[in-house]
């Protein structure tokens, strides 16, 4: 609960809602799914501002790709047919993991869950690492504007403090969105752009049990050209940990043969020192990375597998 709580604002108006949290003198914080926000007993917050009817909840497809409203609950993304055949099916899996409770997924939205990062869902923050999704913010505020004209001795129009409503929206890589984004920035939707020929992909967990939140996910996305790795993603993350990029090792890999297995191999036991896991009650750093090998080996392998077999396909189709 909110024991300070004073307001409570429904609004039908995005440029409405940034008004009312740029407001300095009263702390105001988004209302989304609630989830957590509604459990915290934070004494500062004094004022929420209710997101549902600004129309953000939706899932389309245009010429860049896939586009998800920040109110798209985590259930909606999980049934979701476009989002089912899409990468196939990485985002609706990731969105059915992140919560064990269809009551929760039914709550909770894409733009929570993005706002919250680490304290949040770790699977799906997870699978957006390697789509590189783009995050589209927009920023507002209430500006007074003097239009009084004229002189003394020939007045104009006493048109003063005049209010009109101002926005700026901006695109930034999910990666950098908790380093890049401001205070009082809203989040619109996420944008991801569809992949090349030959893609494969898939997500592989860890947990206490099957629903449990995973202790440590990976998710990998890789395009295959001629037998070789094109382009490789992957991305480790859990409960309380931000998802993070192995570099090293898709660098290690790209242009490499996607048979050799022994290569492949090597380049995920190279990749792990980057790996750097977060401690806590559930796991150690050690068990973390033991279990970063096995996820990520896994989850590259079966990605390029089904590249593999998809590039085959199209260049059968070709021929």
């Amino acid at each position: 609960m909110l024991p300070n709580l004073l307001e409570y604002h429904w609004v039908e108006d995005v440029d409405d809602a940034l008004i009312l949290l740029s407001r300095p003198d009263i702390k105001t914080v988004p209302l989304a799914g609630g989830t957590y926000l509604l459990g915290q007993n934070d004494e500062s917050i004094q004022a929420v501002v209710d997101l549902r009817d600004l129309g953000l909840a939706y899932i389309s497809e245009d010429q860049r790709g896939i586009r998800i409203g920040s109110m798209t609950t985590l259930q909606s993304m999980a049934e979701a047919p476009l989002l089912k055949s899409f990468l196939g099916g990485l985002l609706a899996q990731a969105a059915q993991y992140s919560a064990p409770s269809p009551l929760i997924r039914n709550a909770a939205t894409l733009g929570g869950t993005l706002a919250l990062g680490a304290s949040s869902q770790a699977d799906l923050l997870t699978a957006l690492a390697v789509v590189d999704a783009e995050v589209v913010l927009r920023s507002g505020q209430k500006t007074q504007v003097d239009l009084r004209g004229g002189t003394p001795e020939r007045p104009g129009l006493a048109l003063s403090g005049v209010t009109y409503k101002g926005k700026q929206e901006r695109r930034v890589p999910y990666h950098r969105l908790l380093l890049e984004r401001r205070p009082q920035e809203l989040i619109i939707e996420v944008q991801i752009a569809p992949p090349g020929r030959g893609w494969g992909t898939a997500l592989e967990r860890v947990g206490r049990s099957a629903v449990d939140t995973a202790l440590l996910t990976a998710a990998a996305l890789v395009e295959v050209e001629n037998g070789r790795y094109r382009n490789v993603r992957l991305a480790l993350g859990g409960v309380n940990m931000e998802p993070q990029r192995l570099p090293t090792l898709e660098r290690r890999l790209e242009g490499q043969p996607v048979q050799d297995l022994r290569l492949l191999a090597t380049a995920v036991q190279a990749g792990l020192a980057d790996f750097r896991p977060a401690a806590d009650f559930r796991a150690s750093p050690g068990y973390r990375r033991v279990c970063g090998a096995n996820l990520a080996y896994r989850a590259l392998e079966e990605a390029a597998n089904i590249a593999r077999w998809r590039d085959i396909t199209s260049s059968e189709g070709r021929a």
